[in-house]
Parts: C-alpha cells; sequence; structure tokens
C-alpha cells in the first residue's frame, strides 16, 4: 500500500469519525456537484451508521474499536469508488493544506507586533511552567504475584497473575483494574510499565490511563469499565490513540503487524502538559487539557482477545 493510499484512508476515516471538521467538509465539497461521487459518500456514512449503531456517537467522540471498524470498511469500500474520486478528494485535501500555510505564513507576519508579549514569554519558558518529577517511587510491582495490593477492579471481570504478568479471565466483554490512591493534580504523576498483546483482531484492545476523578474520590467509569476522562493510551489491532482529559484526541497513528507485540510505555502528567513514550520513542509531548483530579492510574482490556492481554513492571512515580 503506497503513501497516498494510507493519505486518502486517513483522511476518509477523520472525516467519517468528526475527528477533522476541514476533512469532512473536504468529503462534502467532493460530492456536492457530482452526483456519482455523492452516492458513494451517502453509502460510506451508511456503512459507519450502521457500525455505530446509535445516534449520538459522534458528539462524545468514536471509541478505538469503532473507529478500527470505520477503517476497515473505508478500505473495503474504496475498490467500489468512482475512479475520479481519489483525485478529487486528495486535490482538495492538498488545497485546503495551501490555504493553512497561508495563513500561517500570515500570523508569522504578525510577530513584530507581539514581540514584547514574546519577550515575556521567553523569561519564563514553557519547559519551566511544567510540572517536575522527582523519581519518588509510590508504587511498584512485577504483577507476577497476586491482585497487586491497594488496587481495585472495576465490574465482575476477574484479574489472575502469574510468571507472564497480570491479566483477566472471564466471558466479560471488558474489565478495568485501579489504583485506589487518588494523586492530586498539583503535582507531575508518571505511569511506566511493560505490555504484551497478542493478535487482537478488530475488537479487542489495551489501554492505560491516569483517569481524572472530576473532585471525587474515585474514577468515573462508563457501563464498558472506560474512563470518562482520562489521560489515556489505547493500543487497538491497527492504531495507537492517545487522548486527554475530556476525550480530547492529542494523538494517533496507524499501527501495523500481524502478530503479538510488545510495549515499553510511560505516561506522564506534567501539569499543562504531558509525555508519553513507547518503547523509549516520544510519541506525544505537548499540551493537555487542564483536569480537576485526583488522578487514578488504571488498565483496561476489551474484546474477544482481552485475556491474553499481559501487564508486567509497573511503577508509578511522583
Amino acid at each position: 500500500m503506497n503513501t497516498e493510499d494510507v493519505t486518502l484512508q486517513e483522511l476518509i476515516v477523520r472525516a467519517l469519525t468528526g475527528r477533522d471538521q476541514r476533512a469532512r467538509q473536504s468529503l462534502q465539497t467532493a460530492a456536492a456537484s457530482d452526483p456519482e461521487l455523492e452516492r458513494f459518500c451517502a453509502e460510506l456514512q451508511g456503512v459507519v451508521s450502521e457500525l455505530a449503531g446509535t445516534a449520538d456517537w459522534l458528539s462524545s467522540g468514536p471509541s478505538a474499536e469503532l473507529t478500527a471498524k470505520i477503517r476497515q470498511a473505508v478500505i473495503a469500500k474504496l475498490p467500489a469508488a468512482p475512479p475520479h474520486f481519489r483525485t478529487v478528494l486528495l486535490e482538495a485535501d492538498l488545497g485546503r493544506r495551501s490555504a493553512a500555510r497561508r495563513a500561517l505564513l500570515v500570523l508569522v507576519a504578525g510577530v513584530v507586533c507581539v514581540a514584547a508579549l514574546l519577550y515575556l514569554w521567553q523569561r519564563s519558558p514553557a519547559e519551566e511552567r511544567r510540572l517536575k518529577l522527582t523519581g519518588k517511587s509510590v508504587f511498584e510491582s512485577s504483577l507476577q504475584d497476586g491482585m497487586p495490593r491497594g488496587w481495585q477492579k472495576a465490574g465482575e471481570q476477574n484479574w489472575l497473575a502469574g510468571s507472564e504478568g497480570l491479566h483477566t479471565a472471564g466471558n466479560e466483554e471488558s474489565g478495568a483494574l485501579y489504583y485506589k490512591e487518588g494523586f492530586a493534580a498539583d503535582a507531575a504523576l508518571a505511569l511506566d510499565l511493560d505490555l504484551h498483546v497478542p493478535e487482537l483482531g478488530e475488537l479487542s484492545s489495551a489501554m492505560v490511563f491516569l483517569a481524572d476523578g472530576n473532585g471525587e474520590d474515585a474514577p468515573a467509569l462508563d457501563a464498558s469499565s472506560r474512563p470518562r476522562s482520562a489521560l489515556a493510551l489505547e493500543i487497538a489491532a491497527d492504531s495507537l490513540v492517545l487522548n486527554g482529559p475530556g476525550r480530547t484526541l492529542l494523538q494517533s497513528r496507524p499501527e501495523t503487524g500481524g502478530g503479538g507485540r510488545f510495549y515499553r510505555l510511560r505516561i506522564e502528567y506534567l501539569g499543562s502538559a504531558a509525555r508519553v513514550l513507547i518503547n523509549n520513542a516520544i510519541f506525544y509531548d505537548g499540551p493537555v487539557p487542564q483536569p480537576r483530579g485526583p488522578f487514578f492510574a488504571g488498565l483496561r482490556v476489551a474484546g474477544p482477545k482481552k485475556n491474553e492481554i499481559r501487564f508486567n513492571t509497573l511503577r508509578l512515580e511522583r
């Protein structure tokens, strides 16, 4: 698959899931004056509506599972697209990128008008405003010696530990485990662990999160044990998705590879910013929406392959 195909797929997926309103507008503009394109776009939207199964999914944001389903549906439908669909849509996307570049040039030209503010900003660098980690450990476990002390499961899903690590056992659709002690949002917090995942398939996923308690003494989880607001990294069959408090999308990327995978994960909450490392490489380093706190560190698994996911060597530090 070439780079142009991947770009086209991601453009359509982001448009259909409402994660990129400009991409959505490009899709609508491309079909506006062409009945053949309009019919094809309507078919795509119809497939998405069937997969979602509810009318209000778009306002709350799609889950990683739903996004993966939509991506697979797009890949399956593209061979049936009108011959000129690819060209029209990619040209529309290139046009909006050119407009964005022009807007950037205008902003750069305005730098002269805010020179005094920039000077003050430089006197207090963003790095200095970030909360600092002290390196002090507040919890450490190999996750191989039974249920870790101080952790609470959400729902009826059982959690077991063995030589391969911590995992779930049972027929429930999903399950979560969280550290019962909450951590105030006025100090930095890091969650560090190893994660082994099998070949997940479309419906399975693993999540590592720092849930925002929003002023309460326990994390707010929905019926599927998913945190309602969290700094959360979710690993699905074909994607990695990082959300911030309020389910704000911070970063995502397609994930490749059919077999089992190993991840060394580190999520750092640094106040006005967050940093996430995957296998010692920076996945995200930037601003986050401000949480209320306290934070609750947690793990979540979902789907048919959930019992094969293994967590190891977990550490919390402040």
